[in-house]
């Protein structure tokens, strides 16, 4: 939205405190972005005369929002969000911020298809108007007066051993990248981002980076190469094109930002039950915890958590205390319906 092409040549377009600033002609969209950075910068350091953020309108403000996110968020999320904010302006019309309702965004939310749709939308609706509330855009969020709704949420597929083994043996052409997944326990966008220089053979080491922060900052953390994910990495190594990356998108040549097709395709041939590829890096999670009785906070490290609440909730652990006051019962048993000790 901040940046396009028109008739071969890139344009861009920004808002500050409810006026909207354009220029196009320029050959690259490096050359429009550095453009659009120093004339915000100067627009910023003028003192406007007449001008107040409640005049700030609705598409003004996404362009705004999404200038900075790209420069925050991983590119997936501001992809979607994109479709999101869309999809609202188009049911909601170009109205002052000022004038966006909790009604008119409970009357949009309710034209999603399912109640998973709702509050994902919500989600992301909310979060533009924090964004325009901290501004000061807007004194209060519309979106904070709209109750999320009930989701009977699906329970999660985990494969078991035997179908772990089926997908990575039926996976042909993809097993590399799912190799890569398995023995680095990542999440598939920090795949999709490796690149060759993320990558020591010497050291043996593999370094993730991941945006899943509070604040949208990059995080790194380093996993030791197994001798099987050294094996798999070498090999791609020595076959490596012109790319970075160690999975680029041969279309592009940059990071894929979705591959739904391809655990559908090898899911298929394995001729097992559908599953995606967070349930691959549960799995591992589990079995190490599980059948290895590796620690709690050395599988929390490896999968990149930043507290262990969140990694007994990912493992769904039971309490210790619970299984502690179920085991009393095993002292305790019925004989004609009456508790004996």
């Amino acid at each position: 939205m901040p940046l396009w092409k028109v008739d071969g040549a890139w344009r861009y377009q920004f808002q500050h405190l409810g006026k909207r600033y354009s220029r196009q002609g320029f050959m690259t969209k490096a050359e429009a972005r550095a453009a659009m950075e120093k004339h915000r910068a100067h627009v910023r350091t003028q003192k406007k005369s007449g001008q107040s953020p409640s005049a700030l309108d609705l598409e003004a403000l996404m362009v705004e929002y999404l200038i900075l996110a790209e420069r925050r968020r991983a590119a997936k999320t501001v992809e979607y969000r994109k479709i999101v904010f869309r999809r609202f302006l188009a049911f909601s019309g170009n109205l002052p911020v000022k004038d966006i309702t909790p009604a008119l965004v409970e009357s949009y939310l309710l034209t999603r298809p399912t109640n998973n749709n709702f509050n994902k939308d919500r989600t992301e609706l909310n979060t533009l108007f924090n964004w325009a509330l901290r501004r000061g855009y807007i004194v209060s969020n519309p979106v904070f007066f709209v109750e999320k709704v009930p989701v009977e949420r699906p329970a999660k597929v985990i494969p078991t051993p035997e179908e772990m083994g089926r997908i990575l043996m039926a996976a042909g052409e993809y097993r590399p990248f799912l190799l890569v997944l398995f023995n680095t326990l990542a999440r598939v966008g920090e795949i999709q981002q490796l690149a060759w220089e993320d990558i020591s053979f010497e050291h043996r080491i593999v370094k993730l980076k991941s945006r899943k922060t509070k604040t949208g900052s990059l995080v790194e953390r380093k996993i030791p190469m197994s001798d099987a994910l050294y094996k798999v990495l070498w090999d791609l190594w020595q076959k490596r094109g012109n790319s970075d990356l160690v999975f680029p998108s041969p279309v592009t040549g940059k990071p894929y930002l979705y591959r739904r097709k391809l655990m559908r395709t090898v899911c298929k041939r394995a001729g097992v039950r559908y599953f995606g590829f967070h349930a691959i890096r549960h799995w591992v999670a589990s079995y190490l915890f599980d059948r290895k009785k590796v620690g709690l906070a050395v599988v929390s490290k490896l999968l990149g958590h930043t507290n262990f609440q969140t990694t007994e909730r990912y493992l769904q652990l039971i309490d210790p205390r619970i299984r502690e006051a179920i085991a009393h019962l095993d002292h305790d048993f019925l004989v004609n319906g009456e508790l004996v000790k």
